[in-house]
């Protein structure tokens, strides 16, 4: 999946960056209890699209598809 329909997918749900630093931005959610780590690559592995859809745990099912 590309960066930028991540980054879409995270904004439009209300997620805010927490940390920018390195190659990796922390993203949280909105209500602040869960946390994504997403690198800055222009392509995201399927994997961490998982472990971030899985992490964001308030996020609606099929928030990022």
């Amino acid at each position: 999946m590309k960066l930028r329909d991540v980054i879409k997918a995270l904004r439009g749900h209300g997620c805010l960056v927490i940390s920018d630093r390195g190659d990796h931005t922390k993203w949280s959610c909105p209500c602040g209890r869960h946390t994504a780590n997403i690198p800055r690559h222009s392509t995201v592995a399927p994997g961490v699209i998982q472990d971030t859809m899985n992490g964001m745990g308030c996020l609606p099912k099929g928030w990022l598809q």
